[in-house]
């Protein structure tokens, strides 16, 4: 996944250029140590991957990522979230495809948006007393939410919806419709009904050498990237392995940039992970920069560098 780590790298440097307001641009093809030049400051980057996959996701994410270059050409990744599947077969492919390619023919350069994909939810009644929902899946942390427009006990069972859309409009209106369905409940009554996944979809911004190609990213089957032990043990093996990478470099800023699986940036533990560590496995970093779910986050810039100065200023 080679496009991932360097479509990670290429965002990183994107935000960074309008953070800063600077002009990094890579110099030469992506690489394991990739340059990138702008002015007197040049920086020597690794991009990696903050999760684990097996053989045969990578396998499908290429099959997947040929079809949508095949369909729509351009430079895009697609970040599938914690229980999210990619398709298996006809004919779940052609319509997965038709949802993704419809987004993307929506986003201009360097713009983001969300690929919608039916998702069925079921809701039940449990008891005539109280006012609240148990619920299971991607719901679950919008609980409350739902809880305070029912009158009654209910059970939601939401392991279907694996990222809750960003748009506050559209969350308020399916809160509505829970509660709206909810009163045409007797105890014992389950419904079903149908919503949409979210899964975040990105367009590169324009920036020298970049080529056209697909790429997928974010929680590939059977890693959690909410199992802080795990994100740990892997945040310090890529730790390590981006220092000893950078060993021999001089005479630029040190960059780790990792992909991380997270489906939504305020949900990452990457940074207190960070913190807990000895402060000297992140000291040959002069920036440490996560990128998931269409968002870029500094886990670590160093106030020695001249563009973070003046930044602060």
């Amino acid at each position: 996944m080679t496009r991932a780590r360097e479509y990670a790298a290429r965002l990183f440097l994107a935000w960074l250029n309008e953070r800063y307001r600077r002009a990094f641009a890579p110099a030469g093809d992506f690489a394991d140590v990739w340059q990138a030049n702008g002015g007197e400051t040049s920086l020597s980057i690794v991009s990696a991957e903050l999760y684990e996959a097996q053989d045969a996701w990578r396998t499908r994410c290429e099959e997947l990522c040929q079809r949508l270059d095949d369909t729509r050409p351009g430079s895009y990744v697609l970040w599938q979230p914690k229980g999210g599947d990619l398709p298996d077969g006809e004919p779940d492919e052609s319509e997965w495809v038709r949802r993704v390619v419809l987004t993307a023919s929506k986003l201009a350069s360097g713009r983001s948006g969300e690929v919608r994909l039916p998702v069925r939810l079921a809701l039940g009644k449990v008891r005539e007393e109280g006012g609240h929902a148990s619920v299971t899946g991607g719901l679950g942390r919008y609980w409350t939410n739902i809880s305070e427009r029912l009158d009654g006990s209910f059970f939601l069972d939401s392991r279907g919806l694996n990222r809750f859309t960003r748009d506050e409009t559209e969350r308020v209106e399916l809160y509505d419709n829970i509660g709206a369905l909810s009163q045409g409940l007797a105890v014992g009554d389950v419904i079903e009904f149908e919503t949409e996944d979210a899964w975040s979809l990105q367009r590169l911004p324009r920036s020298e050498g970049l080529t056209d190609g697909w790429a997928i990213a974010g929680c590939p089957p059977g890693f959690e990237p909410d199992d802080g032990s795990a994100v740990r043990r892997l945040l310090r093996r890529r730790l390590s392995e981006a220092s000893e990478a950078l060993s021999g470099v001089k005479g630029s800023a040190r960059v780790l940039v990792l992909a991380g699986a997270y489906e939504y940036m305020d949900f990452e533990n990457a940074g207190p992970s960070l913190r807990g560590f000895d402060p000297a496995l992140a000291a040959s970093f002069d920036i440490i920069a996560l990128v998931c779910d269409a968002e870029v986050k500094a886990l670590r810039m160093s106030r020695a560098l001249s563009f973070v100065q003046e930044g602060i200023a």
